[in-house]
C-alpha cells in the first residue's frame, strides 16, 4: 500500500482479530519507529512491544483508553534526561512529546500499510504500565 493510501484509509479501531501478528509485521513496526525523525535528532524515544496475552490483559486493567483485545500493545515513552542532553531544554519540555507523536504516526501508518488496524491510547496509569513492561525509572516517568 502506498503511503498516501495508508494515510487516507487508516482509522482507529477497537475491534481486533484474534490472531498474533506475524514477525515480519512486528519487524516493520520496529523499523518504522527506529527510522522516525526526531527534533534536534535527539532520538530520546523508546518503544516496547508487548505480545504476551497475559501481560496485555494486565495492561488493560490500567489503561482505560484501551478497548478490545489487541494482538500487541506498543508502549512509547521518552527519557527527559536524554532529551535535555541531546536537544536542549526545548526538547526536554516540548519536543520529546512531538517526537513520540511522530513515532506513533509512523507506527500506525506502517501497520495500516500491512493491513493491521491500530488505535492510539493516552488514558492509562503511567507508573503501573511502566512496571508491567519493566521500564527503568528514568524512562518510566515520561510514557
Amino acid at each position: 500500500m502506498e503511503v498516501l493510501e495508508a494515510i487516507k484509509t487508516r482509522r482507529s479501531t477497537r475491534s481486533f482479530a484474534d490472531q498474533p501478528l506475524e514477525p515480519v509485521i512486528l519487524e516493520a513496526i520496529e523499523e518504522a519507529f527506529f527510522h522516525s525523525p526526531s527534533a534536534s535528532n535527539s532520538q530520546e524515544s523508546h518503544v516496547v512491544i508487548v505480545q504476551d496475552a497475559a501481560r496485555i490483559r494486565t495492561i488493560k486493567r490500567f489503561a482505560q483508553g484501551l478497548s478490545g483485545t489487541p494482538a500487541a500493545i506498543i508502549v512509547l515513552c521518552s527519557n527527559p534526561k536524554e532529551a535535555l542532553a541531546r536537544g536542549g531544554i526545548d526538547s526536554e519540555e516540548v519536543l520529546r512529546f512531538v517526537n513520540m507523536g511522530v513515532a506513533a504516526s509512523h507506527i500506525m501508518l506502517t501497520a495500516q500499510s500491512l493491513g493491521v488496524a491500530s488505535c492510539p491510547a493516552r488514558s492509562f496509569h503511567q507508573r503501573s504500565i511502566a512496571e508491567i513492561v519493566g521500564l527503568p525509572d528514568e524512562i518510566s516517568r515520561s510514557c
